[in-house]
This record gives structure tokens, C-alpha cells and sequence, in this order.
């Protein structure tokens, strides 16, 4: 069976993909914003410092779901573009029902962990049950999330990353309701967070599997079309993506783990309010860059080499040009911001601030062109280099504080040398080779961002050396001034009419009427 070849429709579903990622972007960040003070207000400093703590083991339980999720879309986003049905259907299937069965293997390993986090954590004088019911039910919420994801791969074939994003705001929305809610009628209790996290995740299953019918339904849930060596085929690409997967969290999630292991929960709360900028960070980059990986498995689909090669290159400068300018703000402003956030007494966390966040401008950039080793089923060769650095980080966060004797910030800057050593090395490098490029042609790009960074950086502390900046009015003002000059001569000096034009034609039509021809 087959049908009309899929056409992902990039360009006119990217407006739409954009205005979800620009909603999703705001709503995370407010939320996100706005739960920590509360959630330190009404729980304490030692009590909240678990509940980033639970989260970021979440990635290491979620490592094989989501290795299993890359290898689908790649699959399934292929077997619609060459119009096959009948092998997309077996795709489908065969990974809906395989990672079913992950997920019931992995309850039993999530429960002990949960059971054994209260003994292996600092957890002050917290309730032994209520942090193992924390951990349970956000792990928990994690598989029901990732079940979820299973059905959201057809959005991603389909480019509809717009349905995407509209699911993970409801999934925010429903979350915040719910904690403050109970927290007001019940009172505050960390079982009641992990509660909010399950509840949301019921609720996005249940819309994820609904949006999936509508947008594909000639894709049939039947055991009959699994099949064992597509499972074989999927899992055998899986397995590398975890692997390389295991590396990039031991380069990030792990500093968490070593901070509270070594430091105390105390010191965990801090460090999590200094990451937690470059998690998010990253996470409002990856709504962007996401778009481009359909995008990426299209242009192999069609073996249009050179129209990848082009994509890729532009989207690493543009990207990188626009990403310094959040980072470098959040470097330069981070004391203020830290004080207005949560106090004036977490204002002395700035300089972790500066090593946690700035270096990300690596790893967004490289974000642009990861796919091509999903597409080119080359991520096996790139686990083998990348791997080393994970360990190379957990040893240097285990040595560093005691060498030097500078406390957690040993950990942040194990992870800065490592983090550089991997985006701003090893993987352009590699992923160049992949397609048989110049191997400095996408290192070469990345300059764009990374010169974008240290000129903010410059003229942002030569700015607070003779201005004093203390309300969040002023840091706008301040701020928003350093960004309409930075755009004004990026758009008209640094990028090329070409690339001025394509990203025009990307926004959305009101957009393009309301800006001027000498902005962009």
C-alpha cells in the first residue's frame, strides 16, 4: 500500500511552528520562574533542592525511551516521505509496541530507585516517605510522558510541531494548577508535586494519542504489524543513541548528583539555581532547532546532499547569532536577575552563573546539525568519542573542588572543559567528515556565535562598570537597548540578503507586513 509522498510543507508550517514555539518559550519560562520562588517560600531551601534533584535523574531513567523515540522519527519520517504505508504502519507498531514493553521493564528500576533515594540523597529532615513518593510519582509521570511520545512521533513526521508544542503548554498549564491548588487546600508537601507531575502526564497521553489519529489515520494501532526484525532495525540504532545519550548526561545531569553528594543539599539548591539557566536555556533553543531535524531526514530522504549541507550551514550561523544574545543577557544581568528571582542573598552565585550558561552556545549550535548522524546511521562511530568525555567529566567533578579547593564550582568548571572539548571539537568536526565536507566547514559557522557572545559579553560589563542596575525596570531598559543594537547590525552587517530573506519568509505573514525592509 502506498500513498502520495509526505511533503513536511517546511516553509509554510514554520510560521505555525514558530508562534507554538514562541508560546511554549514564554509559558516555560514564566512557569518555570515563577514555581521556584514559590516552591521555596512554601517548602523551604532544603526541600526544594529535591525536587530539581528528582528531575534531572528523570533523564537517566527516560535515557532508553528517548534513544528509542530518535530512531522512530527517522523511520517513520523516511517511510511517509517515499510514500510507503504499509513499512510506516510496521514502523509505527513495531515501536509503539516495543517501547511498551520498555516501559514495563523499567517500572520495577524505577521504583527502586525512588525507594533507595531517600538513603542515597542528603535529604535534611525531610519525611524518608515523602521523598520516595516525590521520586515515584515524577518518575512515573516520566513513562506515562514518554508513552505519550510514542504517538507524538507521527507530529514530528508530519512537521506538526506546532501540535506538539500546544501539548507540552497543557501539560505546564495543568501541572501549575494543580501544585498550587493542592498547596492552597491541602497545604505544601512534595508528595503533592509529584502528584501535579503524574496528573499532567495522564492528561497529555490522553491528547497526544487523539492529535496522532487526526493527523495520520491511515497509521493503524495492530499487533499485527509488528514486526520483529523492524524491532531489531529500530533498537539496533536505539542502542548507539543511548549510548551517546549515557555521555551527554554524564557531561551535564550528573553535576547535580556530585554537588549534593559532596556539598550537601544546601549547596545542591544553589547549584541547581545557577544550571537551571543554561537548562533552560537550552531547552528554548532545542524548540527551534527541533524544527530543523524533519528538515534534515528530508533533504537524506531525497539524497540532496548539497541542499543539506546549505540548511545545515546557515542554521548553525543564524542560530548561533541569535542564541549569544539570551546567553550573554543572562551572563551579564545574573546578579540582578538572581536577586530578583529568589533574593539578594543567591546574587554571590553569578560567577557559577557565567560558567554553567555561557559555554551552552556550543552545544545549541551543534544541536543543528545532531541529525545528521541520526540520518546518516552514524552514531555509533560518534558514541566512541564523545563517550570518553562523560567519564572524563565525572572524573574532573570529583577532583577539581579538592585540587583547587573551590567547592562547587570544581564541578561547574569540570563540565565547562568538557562541554567544550565535545561541542567545540569532537562533534562539528565529526559530523562534517559524515557528509564529506571541509571537516572545519560547520567549527567555521559556529564562530558567528561564538563572536556574537564575547562582543555582548565585552560591551555588557564595560556597560555595568559606569551604570548601576538594581529593578527589573532598568535591567529591561538596559537590556532591551543591548538587543535592538545587536539585532540592527547583525540583520544588516553580518548575515548575507540570502539569509535576511529566508528568515523573513519564515515569519509569520503579520510579521513580515509589520517589519520595516531596512530591519530585515
Amino acid at each position: 500500500m502506498s500513498t502520495d509522498p509526505l511533503d513536511i510543507k517546511f516553509m509554510q508550517r514554520f510560521p505555525k511552528n514558530l508562534i507554538s514555539n514562541v508560546t511554549y518559550f514564554v509559558l516555560h519560562i514564566a512557569i518555570g520562574l515563577m514555581l521556584v520562588p514559590f516552591f521555596l517560600d512554601t517548602l523551604g531551601t532544603a526541600a526544594y533542592g529535591l525536587i530539581p534533584l528528582a528531575t534531572s535523574l528523570t533523564g537517566y531513567v527516560t535515557l532508553i525511551i528517548d534513544s528509542l523515540n530518535t530512531s522512530i522519527s527517522r523511520f517513520l519520517t523516511i517511510d511517509l516521505q517515499r510514500a510507503d504505508v504499509k513499512r510506516a504502519n510496521e514502523t509505527f507498531n513495531t515501536a509503539l509496541f516495543g517501547t511498551l514493553g520498555v516501559i514495563l521493564l523499567l517500572v520495577p528500576i524505577a521504583l527502586a530507585a525512588a525507594w533507595y533515594a531517600p538513603v542515597f540523597f542528603n535529604i535534611g529532615d525531610q519525611s524518608k516517605k515523602d521523598v520516595f513518593l516525590l521520586f515515584a510519582l515524577i518518575f512515573g509521570s516520566v513513562l506515562i510522558r514518554t508513552w505519550s511520545s510514542s504517538f507524538m512521533v507521527t507530529l514530528f513526521a508530519y512537521n506538526r510541531l506546532d501540535l506538539r508544542n500546544y501539548v507540552n503548554c497543557v501539560y505546564l498549564f495543568i501541572q501549575l494548577i494543580m501544585v498550587v491548588t493542592l498547596f492552597l487546600f491541602i497545604g505544601p508537601s512534595l508528595v503533592l508535586v509529584g502528584l501535579s507531575y503524574a496528573v499532567a502526564a495522564v492528561a497529555t497521553l490522553v491528547i497526544s494519542f487523539t492529535l496522532s489519529k487526526r493527523t495520520c489515520p491511515f497509521l493503524k494501532i495492530s499487533l499485527a504489524f509488528f514486526v520483529r526484525s523492524r524491532l531489531k532495525e529500530i533498537g539496533g540504532m536505539s542502542s548507539w543513541v543511548l549510548i551517546n545519550s549515557v555521555g551527554l548526561l554524564l557531561n551535564t545531569q550528573v553535576a547535580l548528583i556530585v554537588v549534593n553528594k559532596l556539598f550537601g543539599e544546601v549547596a545542591g539548591t544553589e547549584y541547581s539555581l545557577a544550571a537551571v539557566w543554561s537548562t533552560l536555556l537550552i531547552n528554548i533553543a532545542a524548540l527551534v532547532t527541533n524544527l530543523f531535524s524533519p528538515m534534515t531526514y528530508s533533504y537524506y530522504s531525497k539524497q540532496d546532499r548539497e541542499g543539506l549541507i546549505h540548511f545545515t550551514s546557515m542554521t548553525i550561523k543564524v542560530i548561533g547569532l541569535s542564541m549569544a544574545l539570551p546567553i550573554a543577557l543572562v551572563c551579564i544581568f545574573s546578579p540582578q536577575l538572581l536577586t530578583i528571582w529568589v533574593g539578594a542573598e543567591f546574587a554571590h552565585l553569578a560567577p557559577l552563573v557565567w560558567i554553567c550558561v555561557a559555554p551552552v552556545i556550543l552545544q545549541i549550535m551543534v544541536s543543528c546539525i545532531s541529525p545528521i548522524t541520526v540520518a546518516y546511521n552514524r552514531v555509533r562511530s560518534l558514541v566512541f568519542l564523545t563517550l570518553p568525555m562523560g567519564f572524563l567529566n565525572l572524573i574532573l567533578a570529583l577532583l577539581l573542588p579538592y585540587i583547587f579547593d573551590i567547592g562547587m564550582y570544581g564541578v561547574a568548571l569540570a563540565g565547562l572543559i568538557t562541554l567544550l572539548l565535545r561541542y567545540g571539537v569532537i562533534n562539528p568536526l565529526f559530523i562534517a567528515s559524515v557528509i564529506q565536507i571541509p571537516v572545519l566547514t560547520y567549527l567555521k559557522k559556529m564562530l558567528y556565535g561564538i563572536g556574537g557572545l564575547l562582543v555582548l559579553s565585552v560591551v555588557g560589563i564595560a556597560l555595568l562598570s559606569v551604570v548601576t542596575i538594581s529593578t527589573l525596570p532598568t535591567i529591561i531598559l538596559i537590556g532591551g537597548g543591548i538587543a535592538a543594537a545587536y539585532l540592527l547590525f547583525v540583520l544588516n552587517i553580518v548575515l548575507h540578503p540570502e539569509e535576511r530573506e529566508i528568515i523573513r519568509s519564515c515569519l509569520p505573514r503579520v510579521c513580515q507586513k509589520k517589519i520595516p525592509s531596512w530591519i530585515l
